[in-house]
């Protein structure tokens, strides 16, 4: 489900060691014979899903405007929604961030608010399916190994595209051994790794044939960098809607079946 990168195994080949280009010392012929087959999802995304992109956030750089737009959006989506939102971040400072401007704008007061840090992993998760409606702020082991299918959870936010920080020492270092080698590392190393974490995130949403609900990806990046269809090709076919976030508000409201959200002032998000 989440190896292939454009249906094909090359990356995760050459990660593994079993590519012809990291068995070179090995002589002509040393690559292993390995079986490989991309299974398509069972799922029905045309009809059960809907991925939204605004397109007038302001962009990841802008630290604080950011994080308001965050939690703006957040919130609208969730009136949208009736809770049950899933929202994945980048950095655990984002995190603390978006659930403090939340609570500033009241949106704890309409659905329980559970953010990662503030309970262990297990709890935050039982206590999420368990209530129905609340709104989950996680990072890091949130976007993968985690199960909800049903109406808990029915809307899924992704606030950055989730590339590594390469100043991580680990990603550093293999940073470093690409280029001594002459190769490109964003290309190679960090933009395919991106790209399955993209799709390890979007896939908590839609766990079964029954499961229905909208992904809202925040970072513009994925429609104006070149990058941007290489990421957008390793997402299931879901329909796409991109424009101004009043328009996806019609959007959402629309695939929800629900009138117009009421809107908050947007002051209520101000620290």
């Amino acid at each position: 489900a989440t190896l292939a990168i454009r249906e094909r195994f090359d990356f995760v080949r050459s990660r593994l060691g079993l590519s012809a280009s990291e068995q070179e010392d090995e002589g002509p012929g040393a690559e292993l014979a390995v079986a490989e087959a991309v299974v398509p999802s069972p799922f029905d995304f045309a009809e059960q899903s809907l991925l939204c992109v605004p397109t007038d956030l302001p962009s990841p750089e802008e630290w604080r405007a950011f994080q308001k737009a965050t939690a703006e959006t957040v919130d609208a989506f969730s009136r949208i929604t009736g809770g049950g939102v899933f929202v994945l971040f980048t950095s655990h400072r984002a995190v603390r961030e978006v659930a403090a401007l939340l609570r500033l704008g009241g949106a704890e007061g309409r659905w329980p608010l559970f953010v990662q840090g503030e309970a262990p992993r297990h709890r935050l998760l039982g206590d999420f399916v368990e209530c129905g409606d609340g709104l989950l702020l996680g990072t890091s082991s949130f976007w993968e190994g985690v199960d909800v299918p049903g109406r808990p959870l029915r809307g899924l936010a992704i606030q950055k595209l989730p590339f590594r920080v390469p100043t991580e020492p680990v990603t550093e270092a293999r940073i470093e051994a690409m280029e001594a080698r002459g190769e490109n590392p964003f290309w190679r190393y960090l933009l395919p790794l991106a790209s399955l974490r993209l799709k390890q995130g979007f896939g908590r949403l839609v766990r079964s044939r029954t499961d229905r609900g909208a992904v809202l990806i925040l970072d513009r990046r994925i429609l104006t960098r070149r990058y941007g269809g290489y990421l957008r090709s390793a997402l299931p076919p879901v329909p796409r809607r991109s424009g101004p976030w009043g328009e996806m508000e019609a959007q959402l409201r629309a695939f929800y079946h629900v009138q117009e959200a009421e809107r908050p002032e947007l002051s209520a998000f101000d620290p």
